[in-house]
């Protein structure tokens, strides 16, 4: 049965002919969608999701060209969907880590030590120069966000920014205060052993 046929059986509730365009592409499509997503598994699940909408849809579908190459486009767009949110999941990830580090930095090393008592003027100036430092955009949303406890989503619609945007500047920020204050750290401790002696 030809391609155009068997979408016709389709629309009127085949499954006989659904089950054989599924056996038919379905290797085509695994692979294909294998050559954009490391995991086999989620490769697999890809294909399992654009046969579910093709039968899900079957009564207002409409293909302009082939049956096979709208698989073939519905499978490279779920990849590109799935990678996409992969790296916006992974880019969050990396900001969450960033803060993790600096409130355990902040925590461990200042409040903990009572670093943060005897050297409190030193640290504030630290912090206040890395800040400085910054482009003025990044300390803007950086005391947005620490400073007066605002959302990204917040400082997104404050500034006329995206939220992405507002995190990308709260991480640049966030870096190069950790890589100021591990730099100021060891003279912390120096200075902190000759008090104790």
């Amino acid at each position: 049965m030809k391609e155009d046929q068997l979408l016709t059986h389709i629309k009127n509730n085949d499954k006989k002919a659904f089950e054989d365009i599924y056996r038919m592409y379905f290797p085509l499509l695994h692979e294909y969608a294998k050559f954009y997503i490391d995991s086999l598994q989620m490769a697999e699940d890809i294909v399992q999701d654009v046969f579910v909408k093709l039968w899900h849809s079957r009564k207002e579908i409409s293909i302009k060209s082939t049956l096979k190459g709208y698989l073939f486009r519905s499978v490279h767009n779920r990849c590109i969907q799935y990678l996409r949110h992969n790296k916006i999941e992974q880019q969050h990830q990396v900001l969450q880590q960033a803060k993790l580090e600096e409130a355990t930095i902040m925590n461990r090393v200042f409040f903990e030590s009572g670093l943060s008592r005897l050297f409190e003027s030193e640290i504030e100036a630290l912090v206040q120069n890395a800040l400085n430092d910054l482009p003025k955009k990044t300390r803007e949303i950086y005391e947005f966000s620490r400073r007066q406890y605002l959302t990204n989503k917040e400082i997104a619609k404050k500034i006329n920014l995206t939220e992405k945007s507002v995190e990308y500047h709260i991480s640049k920020a966030l870096e190069s205060l950790r890589k100021c204050l591990k730099e100021f750290l060891p003279i912390l401790i120096i200075s902190f052993m000759n008090i104790l002696t």
